[in-house]
């Protein structure tokens, strides 16, 4: 026994700078599984192609949230773009398939177009969106811009593959030889704002480039240009309609196929704004313009979408654009437009999929898309999601609704209550959520109509009551609260005066006391004074001492303490009377420049524990309610902050933050109240837009939900397939000297970081749910063989 404690003994000693390199990482990864928190709608999808040369390869790109992949055999869309970090790349104003390589796809990229903006992207794939290779372009990329409807601007060439072309709204047209490694600019071709570009494959043979170009701009005259040389000379095609731009078009033997939206040209070609609209078709062969507008139809709205039948050329389907009222319509064809019916709104509407949606007007049709293997498919995207056929030829077209897996709501605030639901959200154009079933899309928006819910909150102590920020007036408030758990809400009795919608909402820990920060009226969106209400929105009564433009948050513990941030001057309020008064707490935290932000998230269980996020300036916490602040040493920069379940019964919360930690960005969680973290996503679950909130779930530890704008919830559990080897601290697959001095260091200085949550839950060696002496002493036992079984319980 005693040469056994010797020899360990030695051990230890060879092994002690071991330890220090395994201990000093700057933080640890764990394997975490990624899902979406199905909504099954929202968001506009601004474009839809198909492959011609591939039965059921599809395409849509969206205006913030990417581009997607069909799946026919699942009937749900594939993200494309989950690996990308935060960036602009998430505004999709171009998609083109290869028509002659199915593997290739090719995207133009990009937000704004604005003078702070950067410069759009341009991305590359070969194996049909799985992985990019992305270059930056010489322009910017308005993918989130008034156009973004129209299209499509970025073509392959039909009979040469390596060719393309590239429509910019700002700087003219680009074309590329080499796949689109380089790009240079078509200087002979002189307008700037492009709408879209055609390439007529019959004016060529295959393996010759194109020569037949035609290019669609934003002007209400002058709009549509021709080359027949391959672009480097072009005409004007006369006879075209005036007073209208071209939105979207067509081609199919020798005839072009266009449509029209009149009205502001600042705004047009859409969406939102067209008041006027027509089709037309040219002849090209014998330069006729010939007007197919259904008749009676265009008078206070526009046309958008529209294609025709690769296998029949006078079956045409077409779409309007901002018909508000009763909603947009779609028109078909049989006989090349000289008759149409409606087949939209004579038709029927299947929300199965995505209940909620079925009370929802469908608005900013983009385009419509026939699929060129099977006449009777078709799809066409909204504002609102996606719908398909596959009896597009019957007397009463069934429209679905699909868009499972097409995931672009803009996410506001999330909140998960210790009890009851698993998550309630706060969402942009489409209200909120109540998801008591991660798995499934609810029936019903938190009822009280439509429009940006931009805030919610839940009352700590009495989880059942939530209040809700809203920017629609449904009676009497821009807010509303439920005694339910979400189920029902009942709208503030009475509101402030001049105000219009709610920016900022929260309540005490007991719910006696509601603090809400409205919009002032006519001011675009800027808030004003914070107000409190001690009798559910019957009264309101303005706060003092707090600034305006400022967001409450509420003690999760004590019902009397209110606090709020001003990350611009770096100085915390704090409330002791429910709301009404606020003093200055801390003022010396840092400041951030007005295009950055930073925010305040108070820890439930823990009375006066705040946490800052301060973008590039890091991470901070106060435990006095306030008073002051420490900066966690380890995280470079910290944009959201959320907390969860702790890892071991009575333990601090589980931290998480979406931030900068040597170098890397993710999102992190801490067990040890920040003093070492771990990475729960990789670089394949980034998904690309900016995370608008992360919050941890009270109930389920390990379990985090994440905010995205444009692509929906995420939420992310620690990966079951990793077991507890229970005494394997380190993780090497082995017990042995090593893991019991890690442990013993760690049980010593918890400072010291081990390699993973499962390193935690292997050192639980007598099963009480905490890691102190007597566990390392469990370890001794049984490596010196005293025991031979772990756990011990």
């Amino acid at each position: 026994m005693k040469k056994r404690l010797a020899l360990m003994l030695a051990l230890v000693v060879l092994f002690v700078s071991t330890f220090g390199t395994t201990i000093s990482f700057a933080f640890t990864n764990d394997s975490y599984t990624w899902k979406t928190v199905p909504i099954n709608g929202g968001g506009f999808v601004t474009g839809a192609v198909y492959n011609p040369s591939q039965n059921g390869l599809l395409y849509v790109r969206t205006d913030v949230g990417g581009a997607y992949r069909w799946e026919p055999s699942s009937k749900s869309w594939t993200p494309l773009m989950d690996g990308y970090a935060p960036s602009d790349d998430m505004g999709v104003l171009g998609i083109a398939t290869d028509p002659t390589d199915v593997n290739r796809v090719y995207m133009m990229t990009g937000l704004y177009t604005q003078s702070w903006a950067g410069y759009g992207s341009f991305c590359s794939s070969t194996d049909k969106g799985a992985t990019w290779t992305k270059t930056k372009l010489p322009v910017k990329v308005g993918g989130n811009e008034d156009g973004r409807n129209s299209g499509e601007r970025l073509q392959v060439d039909p009979n040469l593959s390596s060719t393309l072309y590239m429509g910019t709204t700002k700087d003219g047209l680009y074309k590329s030889t080499d796949y689109g490694k380089t790009w240079n600019k078509i200087t002979t071709f002189t307008p700037s704002d492009v709408n879209f570009v055609c390439l007529d494959k019959d004016s060529s043979s295959s393996g010759t480039a194109t020569k037949r170009i035609i290019v669609g701009t934003n002007s209400l005259t002058n709009n549509l240009y021709m080359s027949e040389d391959g672009g480097t000379t072009w005409n004007l095609i006369s006879g075209a309609p005036s007073n209208y731009s071209p939105v979207r078009f067509d081609i199919n033997s020798g005839v072009l196929y266009v449509t029209y939206a009149g009205g502001d040209i600042s705004y047009l070609p859409g969406p939102g704004s067209a008041s006027s609209g027509v089709i037309y078709k040219y002849s090209i062969s014998d330069k006729k313009w010939t007007n197919i507008t259904p008749a009676g139809q265009g008078t206070y709205f526009g046309f958008g979408g529209i294609s025709v039948d690769s296998k029949n050329p006078n079956i045409i389907v077409a779409a309007t654009l901002d018909c508000w009222w009763p909603g947009d319509m779609i028109f078909r064809s049989t006989d090349g437009g000289k008759s149409w019916t409606e087949i939209l709104r004579a038709g029927t509407r299947d929300e199965s999929k995505a209940p909620w949606f079925s009370k929802s007007n469908i608005g900013w049709i983009a385009t419509i898309q026939i699929d060129p293997y099977n006449s009777d498919n078709a799809i066409f995207t909204t504002g609102g999601g996606v719908f398909m056929t596959n009896n597009l030829s019957s007397s009463k077209v069934v429209w679905s609704y699909e868009d499972s897996g097409l995931e672009e709501t803009c996410t506001l605030e999330l909140k998960s209550p210790p009890t009851g639901t698993n998550l309630i959200s706060a969402l942009g154009d489409v209200t909120g959520f109540k998801h008591d079933d991660l798995t499934k899309a609810p029936t019903s928006t938190l009822n009280g109509g439509f429009g940006n819910n931009e805030c919610v909150d839940y009352a700590e102590l009495a989880p059942s009551k939530f209040v809700r920020a809203q920017n629609v007036k449904v009676d009497t408030a821009y807010g509303s609260y439920s005694n339910d758990g979400g189920s029902t809400w009942t709208e503030f009795k009475n509101f402030p005066s001049d105000v219009e919608g709610t920016k900022y909402i929260a309540i005490s820990a007991d719910g006696s006391s509601i603090l809400v920060s409205p919009y002032i009226k006519g001011s675009n969106y800027s808030t004003t004074d914070t107000y409190f209400s001690k009798d559910n929105g019957s009264t309101w009564t303005k706060c003092t001492g707090l600034p305006q433009t400022i967001k409450p948050v509420s003690d999760r513990v004590n019902p009397n303490k209110f606090y709020a941030f001003d990350c611009y001057t770096g100085i915390v309020y704090i409330s002791t009377d429910g709301g009404a008064t606020f003093s200055t707490g801390a003022s010396n935290l840092p400041t951030l420049p007005s295009w950055l932000s930073g925010e305040m998230r108070a820890v439930f269980g823990k009375e006066g524990h705040l946490w800052i996020t301060s973008s590039n300036n890091g991470l901070y916490y106060s435990t006095d309610s306030g008073k002051s602040f420490t900066q966690v040493s380890n995280v470079t920069e910290a944009y959201k902050v959320g907390f969860g379940k702790a890892a071991v019964q009575g333990g601090y919360p589980a931290i998480y933050i979406v931030g900068i930690i040597d170098g890397t960005y993710g999102f992190f969680r801490s067990n040890d109240q920040g003093a070492s973290w771990t990475r729960i996503n990789d670089d394949a679950h980034q998904f690309g837009a900016s995370i608008s909130v992360i919050t941890g779930d009270p109930k389920v530890y390990g379990r985090v939900y994440l905010g995205v704008g444009g692509r929906g919830i995420k939420y992310g559990d620690i990966s079951g397939s990793s077991s507890v080897k229970y005494g394997d601290i380190n993780g090497d697959n082995k017990i042995n000297v090593l893991d019991y001095l890690l442990l013993k260091r760690y049980i010593n200085n918890t400072n010291i970081k081990l390699p993973s949550d499962n390193s935690l839950k292997a050192a639980d060696l007598n099963g009480d749910s905490k890691v102190d002496s007597s566990d390392y002493v469990l370890l001794r036992n049984y490596l010196i063989h005293k025991i031979t079984q772990l756990p011990v319980k």
